[in-house]
């Protein structure tokens, strides 16, 4: 697996849904946008996406399995950043037919994200297994802190 790992499918799907929305937007017009509440989830989103990139790509580089950092609390944190904060953000900011984007996103990944994570366990083997174990996919929060609250 490259350097983007499942990013190209994910973006050709995705990116043709924001095409289609673009088009009914303007032909039918715009609809519900929360021009604010999206920046408030774009703002940060590329923020700590540029942080969770600069780390990988230096993990990459040194052909390591990077498992400290923004990869300590998810193993696919761009994933989850992108699906939680960037494409909310911007799909609020648009709105219309664009407020499904996250949607398709999220499910264009689900259908794609074990090539990447069995690519993953191919390189890096046991290193890989232990950090899948101990780290959930996407999301920093277990279900089982949620419940002691």
């Amino acid at each position: 697996m490259r350097f983007w790992g499942i990013e190209p499918k994910v973006g050709l799907v995705s990116g043709s849904y924001a095409l289609l929305a673009f088009y009914l937007n303007a032909r039918l017009g715009m609809g519900l946008a929360f021009p604010l509440l999206g920046l408030f989830l774009l703002v940060p989103g590329l923020a700590l996406w540029l942080v969770c990139y600069l780390q990988v790509s230096r993990a990459y580089a040194r052909g390591m399995l990077l498992t400290r950092g923004c990869y300590s609390k998810a193993r696919h944190p761009i994933y989850a950043i992108w699906g939680f904060l960037i494409l909310p953000g911007f799909s609020l900011v648009v709105g219309g037919f664009m407020l499904f984007l996250p949607v398709i996103y999220w499910l264009s990944v689900l259908a794609f994200i074990g090539e990447e994570e069995k690519a993953l366990e191919e390189r890096f083997g046991d290193e890989w297994r232990k950090y899948a174990r101990r780290t959930p996919r996407f999301c920093p929060c277990h279900i089982s802190k949620i419940k002691r609250l």
